[in-house]
């Protein structure tokens, strides 16, 4: 087979600016996202300035190479009901963690990588499904050369101390094989930890759109590569564009 192009070696990590990914792909679980429900229509709208797009597989098909031009889109890799909360038609009752894809699947799409989910604070065979999942597409993709991203989310009710689950979770995914790290702010001390420990890049997922710049500000000074920005982004309408502008401006200020 021939081997795809499109490793991490490729992603603007060393490019002169923070990149900045956005997740689309939480309508794999919640259905068509505000303002996407048109998603071949909307996405060419809040593109300029995205470094890169995660999608669903369905996402992915539906977008051209001229609508994405410059653009790396990444396919998520997994299913998970956790972002279903208590107001959702159909509340979750028990956590589910799938895998849906397998590499040549993302090979088939013309994915520039893979996207997967550790999910810390449920039950034992959550975490050891997620585990085992993140293992397994990180041997395939180096086979492949088909980077892997890890967002560990510890949202999980058995969470005692949430800083040091964040860090947890960023040492299992790196020792689990991933290419990229997507973590949540864990405090100053705990990202200070979290940026000494990894050896890969990583990038950070501000809490909330209401979140000020200051948590990013942290993060390009301790080394993240960028900021991870997820669906609730978009329920809000934030003009993405001008957050990025913001951070281009941040990171230049700190070189």
């Amino acid at each position: 087979m021939e081997k795809h192009n499109n490793h991490l070696k490729d992603f603007p990590f060393g490019s002169d600016h923070p990149v900045t990914l956005l997740d689309t792909s939480g309508g794999l679980s919640l259905g068509a996202l505000p303002g996407l429900e048109e998603f071949g229509q909307a996405i060419p709208k809040i593109l300029p300035g995205l470094d890169g797009l995660i999608c669903s597989p369905g996402q992915l098909r539906r977008l051209s190479s001229t609508t994405v031009s410059g653009t790396k889109l990444f396919v998520r890799m997994d299913w998970t009901n956790i972002l279903r909360d208590a107001n959702f038609p159909l509340p979750p009752h028990t956590p589910v963690h799938l895998s849906i894809l397998d590499p040549q699947d993302a090979v088939a799409l013309a994915a520039s990588g893979m996207v997967v989910d550790l999910l810390l604070g449920y039950e034992d065979a959550i975490e050891a499904h997620c585990l085992k999942l993140i293992v397994q597409l990180a041997l395939a993709g180096r086979e492949l050369e088909l980077p892997l991203i890890v967002e560990v989310r510890t949202s999980g009710p058995n969470v005692a101390a949430m800083d040091k689950a964040i860090e947890l979770g960023a040492s299992l995914a790196q020792e689990g094989g991933a290419d990229t790290i997507i973590v949540s702010n864990p405090g100053l001390d705990s990202l200070k930890n979290i940026a000494a420990m990894l050896t890969v890049p990583w990038l950070l997922k501000p809490s909330s759109a209401k979140t000020d710049l200051t948590d990013c500000e942290a993060a390009f000074d301790l080394g993240a590569a960028g900021i991870w920005l997820d669906h609730t982004w978009l329920a809000t309408y934030l003009p993405i564009n001008e957050l990025v502008r913001q951070l281009n401006t941040l990171a230049q200020a700190n070189r």
